[in-house]
């Protein structure tokens, strides 16, 4: 099976990120596409050696009409590996290795369909763009930005990122936004305290009601759930026996649909004047870490949704199920950029696999997602 040997070579080939070193998977990926007739291969540099690969086959009108994305970085492999995490192991049915899941499985599907539409000789009505991308796992997600940055996609382009759903369909991404929160209070003898303000007090205070506000909030998603808080770092105090006089905190909140970003901000403004109210002496303030990151729904009237549902039909006989990630991906960036309601996910493996050690990818469900990307780019291309 072509999908299963590709998967493993990409595998093979390491390309953490942070250290921005997908060159030599790149230049695999170049060299792969390049012996595929009838498909222009753009190397796109978006920042100094590191470049998005982008693989066309050509339609009747000079347009991209479907994209297929696929990032090329993986997180880091990390200690503790059972298998080599660059080997490209197969054991019982399954692929391991460092990105096996997220997303070089998926990553060999879009390229076994790019390669399965330019070997059957037909012309597609329109552009079928096959992109590998940088950067999905850094904070900037760069690869897909310049996408869009250089007009290869817009707002009508059919956008599917072959992300680890176990073969579902997802039309729906959480959104998120991260925040730094300040408090600053008094430093005292930690034996007079009452000749200090606790700033250290006076964030779990904030974020505890934080907490509070959010789950009162009327939004409970069918798909999504709930919307979250998790406080990822914190910072505060000198020394045991001094009353904190400041208090950093990084927070990461988790939206649904149809939750905004700027409504976000204004809840956590309310909730930062309430506290300051009730502790004398305490400042609070906070400020956006991170890119603007809403929640993204799909057009559920996308013809995008309508081939996958009929090429998973065709390939499985079942009915695909409908789902919503958690998660940020190259398709939720190039939705948020441009307001396009066609940015779906559907690709082979599990997120409860991406980032941990022992990655695998089952191989049933590889070779089945070749078929039915295959299969829903002749529906929605000829």
């Amino acid at each position: 099976m072509q999908v299963v040997e590709l998967a493993r070579e990409l595998v093979r080939i390491p390309s953490e990120n942070p250290s921005g070193s997908e060159q030599a998977i790149a230049s695999y990926i170049s060299k792969w596409m390049n012996r595929l007739p009838g498909v222009e291969v753009i190397n796109e540099e978006v920042l100094p050696g590191r470049s998005n690969v982008l693989g066309i086959l050509k339609g009747e009108e000079k347009r991209c009409g479907l994209a297929y994305l696929g990032h090329m970085d993986t997180v880091p492999s990390g200690p503790g590996w059972t298998y080599d995490p660059f080997g490209g192991i197969i054991k019982e049915g399954k692929l391991y290795g460092r990105g096996a899941a997220d997303m070089k499985g998926g990553l060999a599907a879009i390229l076994m369909t790019l390669s399965n539409l330019a070997l059957s000789g037909q012309k597609p009505k329109h552009d079928f763009l096959v992109c590998a991308t940088i950067d999905e796992e850094g904070p900037g997600m760069l690869g897909a930005v310049d996408l869009v940055k250089k007009n290869y996609i817009d707002n009508n382009t059919l956008v599917v990122a072959t992300e680890p759903t176990g073969n579902e369909l997802h039309i729906f991404h959480k959104g998120l936004v991260w925040y730094e929160i300040c408090v600053k209070g008094k430093n005292a003898h930690a034996g007079n305290p009452e000749q200090g303000v606790d700033a250290v007090y006076g964030m779990s205070l904030l974020l505890t009601t934080l907490k509070k506000h959010l789950q009162k909030l009327n939004y409970n998603h069918p798909i999504l759930g709930r919307p979250s808080l998790t406080c990822a770092k914190i910072r505060g105090g000198l020394k045991t026996n001094i009353v904190p006089a400041e208090c950093i905190a990084e927070i990461d909140l988790r939206l649904v649909p149809p939750m905004t970003l700027h409504g976000t901000a204004e809840l956590i403004e309310k909730v930062l004047n309430g506290v300051t109210l009730s502790v004398p002496g305490l400042q609070t303030s906070f400020r956006q870490i991170n890119n603007d990151r809403p929640p993204i729904e799909a057009n559920p009237s996308s013809p995008v949704i309508g081939a996958f549902q009929e090429a998973y039909r065709i390939v499985t006989g079942n009915e695909i199920k409908i789902g919503g990630f958690p998660a940020y991906t190259d398709a939720s960036i190039i939705s948020s950029l441009t307001s396009n309601p066609h940015c779906v996910l559907f690709g082979p493996g599990h997120l409860e696999q991406a980032h941990t050690t022992d990655e695998f990818i089952p191989i049933k469900e590889l070779v089945e997602a070749e078929k039915v990307l295959t299969e829903a780019a002749k529906i929605l291309l000829y």
